[in-house]
């Protein structure tokens, strides 16, 4: 199980790597407001294809986001 959540935990920090990535935004809050938005969907998708569940990666999902978001704030700044 604990194999499961690290690969999430990546392969989450890599989604949000890439949609901040493409976005075409010039706006960085606009660009990490949209990377943000598709977490849940990305979740969603996830759980379906493995066995986990939303109370394995909830904590942690929102851990991630947390830091991504400071990541970015402080290099914008």
């Amino acid at each position: 199980m604990e194999d499961l959540i690290k690969q999430f935990e990546k392969d989450l920090r890599q989604h949000l790597e890439n949609v901040y990535s493409a976005s075409v935004e010039p706006d960085d809050i606009k660009r990490l407001d949209q990377a943000e938005n598709t977490v849940f969907d990305f979740v969603d998708d996830y759980l379906l294809e493995s066995a986990l569940i939303a109370r394995d990666v909830e904590r942690l999902t929102q851990e991630v986001l947390d830091q991504f978001a400071r990541s970015k704030i402080n290099y914008i700044e």
